[in-house]
């Protein structure tokens, strides 16, 4: 214990020890082996409000269509996504501020594997092609191709190589947009 109180107060080395258990703890059970040092050292989820444009924004958009929502996906934050935002965040007892920040990201993502169809592969396949570049097809079918774009993406942000995007998956494709 006292070796790594030492290495604690020692600078980067004590960084990296004393935030990797607290993010791998707000991290949540299912995700904390994914979560690498690169990840656990930033915020859990970025904030995105209105006037936010880009491939977060789609996320968004995509993901309240999949929750039911009815709302053109454009990649600009304006007011109806906005309106869609705090409507969500009411009937899940959240802040209604509109705003898609730490304490929402995790209640809006859905977990997508083989086989899912829908807003939220919408969302990840609009994602990986115009945010990282793969060159998959935007269909809203998690098929074959999509799995390996998932699978390349899980390899190169360390993380868990499943093909399943979770927790983990999605936060590291929402924070590491280009």
């Amino acid at each position: 214990m006292r070796k790594i109180m030492r290495l604690a107060a020692s600078g980067v080395a004590g960084l990296v020890i004393v935030m990797a258990p607290a993010a791998l703890a707000t991290a949540g059970p299912a995700s904390a082996a994914t979560v690498s040092v690169r990840t656990a050292m930033r915020p859990s989820w970025p904030t995105v409000g209105k006037g936010a444009r880009g491939e977060r924004v789609w996320a968004i958009q995509y993901l309240l269509t999949a929750r039911g929502y009815r709302l053109r996906a454009d990649g600009r934050f304006g007011d109806q996504t906005q309106r869609d935002v705090r409507n969500f965040q009411r009937v899940r007892h959240l802040r209604a501020d509109g705003v898609v920040g730490p304490a929402t990201w995790p209640w809006l993502i859905i977990t997508v594997r083989i086989g899912s169809r829908g807003g939220a592969v919408w969302a990840l396949q609009h994602n990986l092609r115009f945010g990282y570049g793969y060159r998959i097809t935007v269909d809203g079918r998690f098929g074959p191709q999509t799995k390996d774009a998932v699978l390349r993406f899980q390899r190169r942000y360390h993380l868990v190589r499943d093909g399943i995007v979770g927790y983990a998956t999605w936060r590291a494709l929402i924070w590491n947009e280009r």
